[in-house]
């Protein structure tokens, strides 16, 4: 299965943890929460219109982040400067944006992220911004 959700990839948060002493008990939450969840609910809602199921077994997942590019790397007539770069390597973190992506996907494409057996990312700048995302199930003999 491959397709590709549009917007500006978002991480996913770091985990804070708190003592709530009206509940009593520890509290965890995502310090990225309120950017993180629409695009988490795009790639979601994408896979489940490519048609993902979810797969029962291994799967390898390729996934290619196109970065916004930034202002500084067009001309004035709005061509991308010869010297722009290619690849982001900027924040955010690629591994966040990753745990983004397989957090999204679980419950459509696999049951749960620990299936990820194999996986490649690349994360550089485009025009189009987004992420493009593949997954195949692995067989059981290699």
């Amino acid at each position: 299965m491959k397709f590709f959700v549009k917007g500006t990839p978002v991480p996913k948060g770091s985990a804070k943890a708190f003592y709530n002493k009206h509940l009593g008990r520890a509290q965890v939450v995502q310090d990225n929460a309120e950017r993180q969840k629409p695009w988490a609910s795009a790639i979601h809602y994408t896979a489940q219109q490519a048609g993902c199921r979810p797969i029962h077994g291994a799967v390898r997942v390729e996934l290619a982040f196109h970065m916004p590019r930034l202002k500084g790397h067009f001309r004035a007539n709005g061509d991308v400067k010869g010297n722009a770069p290619v690849h982001h390597t900027k924040k955010p973190d690629s591994d966040k944006l990753t745990r983004c992506v397989f957090d999204a996907l679980t419950g459509v494409a696999w049951l749960d992220d620990s299936q990820v057996a194999d996986y490649s990312m690349r994360k550089f700048y485009s025009d189009t911004p987004g992420v493009e995302i593949e997954v195949v199930e692995l067989a059981e003999k290699w």
